[in-house]
């Protein structure tokens, strides 16, 4: 080719070449952006990535040269998968709340004459029972904890479990508070108090709504499991409260002064464990948390009640 020709498709080449950038540069930015445009995000940590070749630098505070550095394991946000176990064993622990509890309310003063039967129920004053923690120990009373589904059911617990349960009404309060049975367990009813009272369960299958006299005694008898706790009030006195829980195995309990709870002869293994508290409703999933009980002693397992969960009354 001549040379005449070459050194205008140069020209012409350069030109274009030059156009091209200057067209990029005004669609991406100005010549102060091209650094970074350029900028690729450091990719994700990929556990499954084939090493490349060349070792990048260790990073500070990484395992010294000629050591494996650990490799860190996935988080699958999935439980771990469930220990199966021969034999039996004692579960045991305590409900605490993790922050300080406020002064119960007062339901009724001391002297109202204005409360219902106030001869009677005004003789002392009642305070609410929906959060009651101890001011030493911060363990939580009137909490339920049980077992839903347990892997298998121990004759020794099904025999000692309660056939009966005791529910009183004196001072104008619901004793206890909270009340756990296993289906088929009698509650039998009574009154104390000089004056008449009403038992309005509202739970889904075991039902009533009875009107007891003073010293007048009756009983219901647990037909069925329920899926949660329900509710009883008195409809006389309208700050009458308390709650039942009915499970069809005999791991249940109900928590102490202190928040202490023990369920014997559990299953070993991962067993699903159940905390309810009437002011923070559940405090585990209502399916349960896994808990790993040991065979032949005792697996001692605390929970705590987030103050953040603890609703109004």
């Amino acid at each position: 080719m001549p040379r005449s020709w070459i050194r205008p498709l140069a020209a012409w080449g350069w030109g274009l070449t030059a156009a091209v950038g200057l067209g990029l540069a005004g669609c991406g930015g100005g010549g102060d952006n091209v650094d970074e445009a350029d900028v690729l995000p450091e990719p994700a940590t990929n556990l499954t990535a084939t090493p490349t070749t060349q070792a990048p630098a260790a990073p500070t505070g990484s395992a010294p040269a000629g050591e494996a550095t650990p490799t860190p394991t996935p988080t699958t946000g999935q439980e771990p998968a469930p220990v199966k176990a021969e034999g039996w064993g004692t579960l045991k622990g305590r409900i605490i709340f993790g922050g300080t509890p406020g002064q119960a309310q007062v339901l009724v003063a001391q002297g109202d004459k204005n409360a219902k039967d106030a001869n009677v129920c005004a003789l002392n004053p009642i305070t609410s029972e929906r959060l009651v923690v101890d001011q030493e120990t911060k363990g939580v009373r009137y909490a339920l904890v049980y077992i839903p589904k347990p892997t298998a059911v121990s004759p020794d617990a099904q025999s000692a479990a309660p056939k009966t349960a005791e529910f009183d009404q004196h001072n104008c309060v619901f004793t206890p508070h909270v009340l756990g049975v296993m289906k088929g367990a009698t509650i039998e009813l009574k009154s104390t108090d000089p004056v008449a009272h009403n038992v309005n369960s509202k739970l889904q299958y075991t039902k009533l709504n009875s009107t007891l006299q003073a010293g007048q005694t009756t009983s219901v008898k647990t037909e069925a499991a329920e899926r949660r706790p329900g509710k009883v009030v008195c409809d006389i006195h309208p700050w009458m409260s308390a709650y039942w829980m009915v499970v069809d195995n005999p791991y249940i309990a109900v928590t102490d002064e202190q928040g202490n709870f023990e369920l014997k002869n559990v299953p070993a293994g991962t067993q699903k464990v159940v905390v309810w508290q009437e002011a923070a409703a559940f405090v585990t999933p209502p399916t349960g948390d896994p808990v790993n009980v040991q065979a032949d002693g005792e697996t001692t397992k605390d929970f705590t009640i987030d103050p953040a969960k603890v609703t109004q009354e």
